[in-house]
């Protein structure tokens, strides 16, 4: 690496450095200095030159060029410091599905979703990588199967699982929940890189069965809403911050249902964070 540095003996404090320079050439005698510098790393076009003339004792100093293009020694360098308040936004999708129902409920995770956004607001207490937020946004989820199951809705209000016929094609059997979230969150991130763990608040206020199948060459579709959900429930979250894509997992401990009236079973989801 080739390093340029031009001093002024008048003001010792005016320093430039100049990183990784294509070409620098230097003149000297008993009367001039002169440095000439032609390209960097960033900027094969940039040039730069400083003179310094010595006239019958005093010492005269002229450059062209612009120092914004360099590093200044003591003041450029300096590592920013991060805003105590900042605000950001949000956008997951991944996959999603049902556990811990002891077999009653199994949906396909590959084919189950979770997508959602939100925006929060941060707090850096300290301007150093450590962050604690809040948030606001949507989200759905949706468990799904695709075995020869399906959930069915019974006319006193009841959610639970039927077995579907020999002779029938099924397609999918699904529940869908939507909502308001509220993420709580302790972030810490270095060099674009971190993890963040925290709670999600969700407020469900949909629910939903879809149910498609073919049967004598015939396609059907059964539908119903209002599942008896239960309005609110906890997501614990944790996030893998990398350079290109973040990475998470939620995991719900709560029951997605209210088990007076459908099956017991809790939710678990993974995907990527924008």
């Amino acid at each position: 690496m080739t390093v340029a540095t031009i001093a002024q003996a008048a003001e010792p404090g005016d320093t430039v450095t100049v990183s990784k320079a294509q070409q620098v050439t230097i003149v000297s005698n008993d009367s001039l200095l002169h440095v000439d510098v032609k390209g960097t790393e960033n900027r094969p076009d940039y040039h730069y030159e400083a003179t310094l003339r010595n006239t019958d004792g005093n010492y005269e100093s002229s450059s062209v060029g612009s120092l914004f293009n360099f590093s200044i020694a003591g003041k450029l360098n300096k590592p920013r410091r991060q805003p105590r308040y900042d605000s950001e936004f949000h956008f997951f999708i991944g996959f999603n599905g049902a556990t811990g129902s002891n077999g009653q409920v199994k949906t396909n995770l590959s084919s189950g979703a979770n997508i959602g956004s939100y925006i929060d607001w941060g707090v850096h207490p300290w301007r150093n990588g450590h962050r604690f937020s809040v948030g606001f946004g949507v989200e759905w989820k949706n468990y799904r199967m695709t075995s020869r199951r399906q959930f069915v809705k019974a006319d006193n209000g009841s959610t639970t699982v039927e077995p579907l016929g020999d002779a029938v094609d099924p397609k999918f059997s699904r529940i869908k929940t939507f909502g308001l979230i509220f993420p709580i969150m302790y972030t810490y991130e270095k060099r674009d890189w971190g993890f963040s763990l925290g709670a999600i608040i969700d407020c469900n206020s949909h629910s939903s069965i879809k149910t498609r199948y073919r049967l004598d060459g015939k396609k059907y579709k059964q539908t119903a809403k209002d599942l008896h959900h239960n309005t609110a429930t906890v997501d614990l979250m944790a996030t893998v911050i990398t350079p290109l894509v973040n990475f998470y997992v939620k995991y719900n401990p709560c029951e997605v249902l209210d088990t007076d009236y459908g099956p017991k079973f809790h939710s678990l989801s993974f995907g990527i964070m924008l």
